[in-house]
This record gives C-alpha cells, structure tokens and sequence, in this order.
C-alpha cells in the first residue's frame, strides 16, 4: 500500500516517515498542500477547449530542476495546507466554473490524498476527465494506482542522459524511469478523443528544449519516433527561461533558445517524421512567468483563478 509512513511514493524511494514529521526530497510533510487552482488556457488546444483546464498546482516536487518556472511552490515556499475534502470542493467547483478536465500539476508526493479525492469527486458526480501533469519520474506502483482514477497523463521527458539529468534534476536514473513510465502511461492510455477534438483519453509528452542542449532534445524526439509515435503524442516546448531561483548553485543555461536552435528542432521534426503534436512559437522574453505570491500568479489572459493559497478560500 502506498502511503506517507514509509514514503515511497517517488523513485527517490526515502523511506522517511512524513506522518511524524519528517521531510525528504519532495520537501512536504503528509498534508496536502497547493499554490492555486485555476481555470487555464495555456496548456495544448486539446487539453484547454473553451472553458480551460482545471489546473491544480501541488506544493513541493520530486524533481530539482534549477530553473523551475514554479520554484515558489515546487520547492514548499509557497502554498497552503487543505484536507481531502478541501480538494474534492475545488475539483467540483472548477468543473461547475467550466473546466474541461482536472489537471493535477506535480503532485505525485501526495497521491495518496489526491486518489482518495479523486473518488470522492466521482461520487459526488465530477464528469470531466483527470489529467496527470508530471515530470514523468514515477513509479509502477503509482502508476498502477493512478490508473484506477487517471483518464490523461501529461508527463514531461526531461533528458536522455544519465550525466545530464543527475546534474540538472538530481536523478541520474531519470531516463530509465522516465523511459518505462511512459511507455506504460501509452499502452493504458490510447489516443480518444471528443467531436469537438477534446481529449478524452491518452498521452501528450512534454519536452522542454534547453539552450546548449539540443542534442539530447534529438535523442528524445528520435526515442518518441521510434518508441511512442501514433501511440502518444508529442508536445516540444521552447518557453526556457533562465529563471533565477535563490540560493541555486546547479549552473544553468543563461540564455533563451536562439533562431538557428529553433530551425534546427523543426528540421528534426522533418527528419524523424513527426507531423502529429504540438510545437511552440519561439519566445525569448519571460513576460509569461508566473509569481505565487500574488492571488492570481498567472497573466490574466491565461488564467482565471477560483482558489488561492495567498487567500486560502474560492476567489
């Protein structure tokens, strides 16, 4: 059974005990603990429809990525505490406010919690799919129990190379995980989607481009090609930014990705012929950044926020 006592909910497999106290690398205790939920309208065209997703940003993380666009939650700064039911009201409350699907946003640290609420919801008549919004280090057992309530995933594949991602993201066996993660998440989830195009069922993955990094985003994409392509889907995202997270010693890109970069990913696309998914437009400004001190972080025009840690109650 999966739960906070003997924690191994993530492949860091710490073992502590988060019901008495003690904390591991996720850095949370054995409460929930969340930054916003919000209507949003910045995730892939069939994942935000008309009324958006509704996203659910977790406190705390599993991963360490030195430029985390979120790093005022991922790493526990931000974020209030709220029992199950708490998270079952704003589940439903979204749904009624118009969201296509429940996005829960890193939170694999607490997947305990957030199965029971997701039954809960069920029970009390959500309808709209749940999505799993993941950097894609999981394990098997949190698959399996994930597969009892999940009806999207929408991990990321951060890197290829061992070297590379114990450097960046502290988890060197990051691609083995990764790798096997989500060729399970694809053979559970076939593609299905509604009339209107909405996904109804299935896998997009994420893969962030990094600057200077190029050849392990060929590595991937040659991967998805030959491993997941016509199984999942693919969404290539060029939005790094050299976010300045405090007290951060990790050496990371300080530039955004550059033009030539950018025609070289689109070359690629060509040549592994990948014609299905999603590709960003190249962006070399942080306008987009989000800041969770603020009851709506997000840029208004990407999000409508119905519940903040900074007020701790519906907006």
């Amino acid at each position: 059974m999966m739960d906070y006592k003997n924690c191994h909910l993530c492949p860091h497999l710490c073992g502590i005990d988060r019901t008495a106290g003690q904390k591991g690398f996720c850095g949370q205790g054995d409460i929930m603990r969340i930054g916003t939920a919000a209507l949003h309208f910045g995730e892939e065209p069939p994942l935000t429809g008309v009324g958006g997703s509704g996203t659910i940003f977790f406190s705390g993380c599993t991963m360490g990525c030195p430029f985390c666009q979120n790093w005022q939650i991922s790493r526990g700064q931000i974020g209030a505490e709220i029992p199950v039911e708490t998270l079952t009201e704003i589940m439903l409350e979204l749904e009624k406010r118009g969201a296509e699907n429940i996005n829960f946003v890193t939170g694999t640290h607490f997947l305990p919690s957030i199965a029971s609420a997701a039954e809960l919801a069920r029970i009390r008549g959500l309808s709209v799919p749940m999505l799993w919004n993941c950097s894609g280090y999981e394990t098997e057992e949190a698959l399996d129990l994930l597969d009892s309530f999940v009806d999207i995933y929408l991990p990321d594949y951060k890197a290829s190379e061992p070297h590379l991602t114990k450097r960046l993201y502290q988890a060197e066996n990051y691609p083995q995980v990764a790798e096997k993660a989500l060729k399970k998440m694809a053979l559970s989830r076939p593609l299905e989607f509604t009339e209107d195009g909405l996904m109804k069922r299935g896998v997009i993955i994420r893969h962030l481009v990094l600057p200077g990094e190029l050849e392990s985003t060929r590595k991937f994409l040659k991967w998805y090609a030959s491993e997941l392509m016509g199984k999942a889907l693919v969404s290539v995202m060029v939005q790094y930014a050299p976010v300045r997270i405090p007290g951060n010693k990790v050496a990371i890109p300080e530039r955004y990705i550059s033009e030539e970069e950018y025609d070289q990913l689109l070359d690629w696309l060509d040549e592994f012929a990948i014609e299905e998914g999603f590709f960003q437009d190249l962006e070399q400004n942080d306008d987009w950044l989000p800041d969770f001190r603020n009851p709506v972080p997000f840029p208004s025009k990407q999000t409508q926020v119905i519940w903040s840690s900074v007020t701790k109650d519906f907006i």
